[in-house]
């Protein structure tokens, strides 16, 4: 069963480099790692998760880092201090002024059952007191050892978050000074968010606050610690239980009595020790083995689905290839055919009186244009012809004759309503000159 850990919250200048390539879980960061320190077990990378706030989708922390240098520039009129500056103070000493963190990193304490929405209570809580912003929080549970590496039961996760705050103020262009009062609050709300016990005061232990790997090499070496305090009592019991040390160390010399047992156990121990870390790199490596050839298959699942839609689009390219040559056959087909009934066409014209082939390409215009009359134009072209007739009615059934060979049985129809109408048109104009001239 996991410890539960104590409230608490590291709060550190962000190396956003290092800091991005844990979060993401980069396969060339994993493999760096070095299991002794941090060991991640990927099968259970899938129960992390990740916090972006909005505006932050899809911008790298070096992106927002260029940001806030621009923001901070924009705002004082001064370039950020990037690096830590040597000065000397009033009294010739030398000092150092720390170099602007517009972007830090903290790293929470979590329960087996603390969810994204209370640490996005407690960062809110903060943003309210300060004005300090959360830009992305990432809860880790596939952190952690094992007790024996051959027992998958002496599991100990490392259950954290990691939060990275914008340290800067957007109104002055100015970093947030929170004193130490500031962050022992932030303590007390990381316990009261989170449910958890807080934990000791800094002033109680008197003690600076470990990096995270380096927390993790001081509590294996306490332990180391421990266990020598308590190999070293048994020994003390085991002496007087034989009498004396050195009577002890006689019995040890021929392999007798308990603190003979003891050395024994710390021999195959000690032995023990190279196999235990051979077979935790044997996990680790096997693991991203797992890791790897999931990722393999992917690449060749996607590999397949691009070849088949390469193979479609293909198909789609060779149709289109085949339709467009059918579509120009037609063409030059058709065009074909419109040449040989141009040249009948005009060899037929060529027969008719200049008038007369004046009426017919009237026609034929009319029936191409698709209207429902003739046009002024064609109209005139008509009437030029039949002035030239005495009997319009004969003058419209030569047009008619001579217009067939171009014309379907329909077309024929209204071409003859047309030709009727302009008989009909030109009759009554002849009788109204008529009846004028009786008049005068």
């Amino acid at each position: 069963m996991a410890t539960i850990a104590k409230a608490s919250e590291h709060i550190k200048p962000c190396n956003i480099a290092q800091c991005e390539r844990h979060n993401r879980r980069d396969e060339d960061y994993i493999k760096s790692l070095d299991p002794a320190r941090i060991y991640v077990r990927l099968e259970l990378t899938h129960n992390n998760e990740i916090y972006i706030a909005p505006g932050m989708e899809g911008v790298t922390l070096q992106q927002h880092y260029d940001y806030l240098k621009a923001l901070v520039k924009e705002k004082t009129g001064r370039a950020m201090q990037e690096k830590d500056v040597e000065y000397k103070d009033k009294n010739g000493k030398t000092r150092v002024r720390k170099g602007s963190s517009p972007i830090r990193e903290g790293v929470v304490n979590i329960k087996p059952d603390t969810k994204m929405d209370d640490l996005l209570n407690y960062v809110n809580q903060v943003h309210e007191k300060w004005g300090i912003r959360a830009i992305q929080i990432h809860m880790h549970r596939d952190e952690g050892h094992y007790e024996n590496p051959e027992d998958k039961s002496t599991w100990k996760p490392n259950l954290h978050a990691h939060i990275i705050w914008d340290w800067i103020d957007h109104q002055t262009g100015k970093s947030f000074k929170l004193n130490a009062d500031d962050m022992s609050q932030i303590q007390d709300m990381v316990a009261e968010t989170l449910e958890m016990e807080r934990g000791k005061r800094k002033e109680e232990t008197r003690a600076e606050h470990l990096e995270r790997k380096d927390f993790i090499l001081a509590n294996q070496r306490k332990q180391s610690a421990e266990l020598d305090n308590e190999i070293a009592e048994k020994r003390d019991r085991l002496n007087t239980e034989n009498g004396n040390a050195i009577v002890s160390g006689v019995a040890n010399l021929f392999g007798k009595g308990k603190y003979a047992d003891i050395e024994k156990e710390n021999k195959r121990l000690k032995e023990e020790l190279p196999k235990q870390k051979a077979a935790i790199q044997r996990q680790y490596q096997k693991a991203l083995d797992a890791e790897r050839n999931h990722y393999t298959q992917q690449l060749a699942k996607k590999d397949k689905q691009i070849e088949d839609l390469q193979g479609k689009y293909k198909g789609e390219v060779f149709r289109h290839q085949q339709d467009n040559q059918e579509k120009d056959r037609i063409i030059r087909l058709k065009e074909s055919v419109i040449n040989d009934y141009r040249e009948r066409l005009g060899h037929y014209l060529s027969t008719l009186s200049e008038l007369l082939r004046g009426a017919v390409k009237a026609v034929i215009d009319y029936v191409q244009s698709g209207y429902r009359s003739f046009s002024y134009r064609q109209e005139g072209d008509v009437k030029r012809y039949m002035n030239s007739q005495s009997d319009k009615e004969a003058a419209a059934g030569t047009v008619l004759k001579a217009s067939l060979p171009f014309l379907k049985s329909d077309e024929c129809e209204k071409v003859k309503g047309q030709l009727s109408y302009i008989v009909q048109e030109m009759k009554e104009e002849q009788q109204q000159s008529r009846n004028r001239g009786f008049h005068m």
